[in-house]
């Protein structure tokens, strides 16, 4: 299994340049071959078009036509290719089906963009405590040794927010299924509060975007009221960029924490299949949905759950979650969003709606792990069959 470990870099001010002139490289050798292939697509329509053969086409021409590529180490414009090769591969396998979600095709990169980054070969990467070796360098200071144990396979040296990190992937081998203190439970995602557990467990959804708006409001004034491109404009717009850094950081600490603690205690994680992308098209909830991230939210509890030895399985978002009554099964189609709170009539029974929604989540789950018949945790067959 690949693991990966995040890791800021202290370099010197020669060592910056370089890593400026690495990512400068990479972006250049990236954008050629997108615009060859594009070139090569149109005017060969029915032939093959390999971006290793790109790759020995570029090689060819490099030191006449870019010989300041060979000012940093081959291994950056080695990366694009593949970097540019898997997001072809990406786009196609979308195209035909394969994957969960739609990718667009791959467009040409701008140094404007927020993240540069560049990518080192593995043959060439052996970490000693704080330092990392970077081919035509030397050794750079990490802020933090690399803390995982394996075979390293590569790594991402990349810019974000005006600060230089690395992402060191490394393939470990996934320790002994633990012994989970419980077996099963259903989540249910929401704005109002993140996860609601079916045991009763609940997670606040700390809204972190939301509750700095008025900083937020303040750096865009400022950026929208400076000359584009000017010296101002450029510090304001840094200003901005490390706002919505410091957000993202604050944001996956806190996703970290509640996923791990969540695939560590749980045998079997019940998750509903939530269609983000439509949910994102509400403009009134829109910033909401996107401050809580449901979508980061299942990719760490997939990976984390089976690197436990647990599983997480998804519930059709077509499943009435809400809509049932967790203690008979009784359907309530009626239901609106805004109830938060109802009385079945069937059993009489007073239902919140969120861990309402879980428990039959956990229930719906617990049925297809056995594939038995559509049941209420109570045992009552759901009206109607669904």
């Amino acid at each position: 299994m690949m693991r990966s470990h995040k890791i800021r870099l202290n370099p010197t001010p020669d060592q910056e340049a370089y890593f400026r002139r690495a990512v400068g490289t990479a972006r250049f050798v990236y954008n050629w071959g997108l615009a060859a292939w594009k070139q090569c697509k149109a005017e060969h329509p029915g032939e093959p078009h390999g971006v290793m053969t790109l790759k020995k086409d570029f090689n060819a021409i490099k030191a006449s036509q870019f010989p300041w590529v060979y000012d940093v180490a081959k291994d950056v414009a080695e990366g694009a290719f593949a970097n540019l090769g898997s997001a072809l591969a990406n786009y196609y396998n979308s195209k035909n089906g394969h994957g969960r979600k739609k990718i667009g095709f791959p467009k040409f990169k701008s140094k404007k963009h927020m993240r540069q980054t560049f990518r080192l070969n593995n043959d060439r990467i052996a970490t000693r405590g704080n330092w990392l070796p970077v081919p035509r360098l030397g050794w750079v200071n990490m802020a933090e040794p690399l803390r995982l144990d394996g075979k390293i396979m590569n790594a991402v040296v990349m810019q974000e927010g005006g600060k230089w990190y690395v992402s060191i992937t490394v393939e470990m081998t996934p320790p002994p299924p633990k012994t989970f203190d419980k077996p099963i439970v259903g989540v249910d995602l929401g704005i109002k509060i993140l996860a609601v557990l079916s045991d009763g467990t609940q997670y606040a959804n700390p809204t972190l975007l939301r509750s700095e708006l008025g900083h937020l409001m303040r750096l865009s004034r400022r950026l929208s009221r400076r000359k584009k491109a000017s010296q101002r404009w450029k510090k304001a717009m840094q200003q901005l960029r490390k706002f919505h850094q410091r957000i993202a950081w604050r944001r996956r600490d806190y996703l970290h924490k509640m996923t791990t603690r969540i695939a560590q205690t749980y045998a079997v994680i019940g998750l509903e299949d939530l269609h983000v992308a439509g949910l994102l098209k509400n403009r009134r909830l829109a910033m909401s949905l996107a401050d809580a991230a449901f979508g980061k939210i299942r990719i760490q509890l997939e990976y984390k759950s089976a690197w436990f030895g647990g599983r997480v399985i998804v519930v059709n978002r077509y499943f009435p979650s809400s809509q049932l009554c967790s203690h008979c099964g009784e359907k309530h189609a009626s239901l609106k969003l805004s109830e938060r709170e109802w009385t079945c009539g069937n059993c009489d029974a007073v239902n919140e709606r969120d861990p309402n929604a879980a428990r039959n989540i956990e229930a719906e789950a617990l049925r297809q792990l056995n594939q038995s018949p559509v049941v209420a945790p109570s045992g009552t067959r759901l009206v109607d069959g669904t």
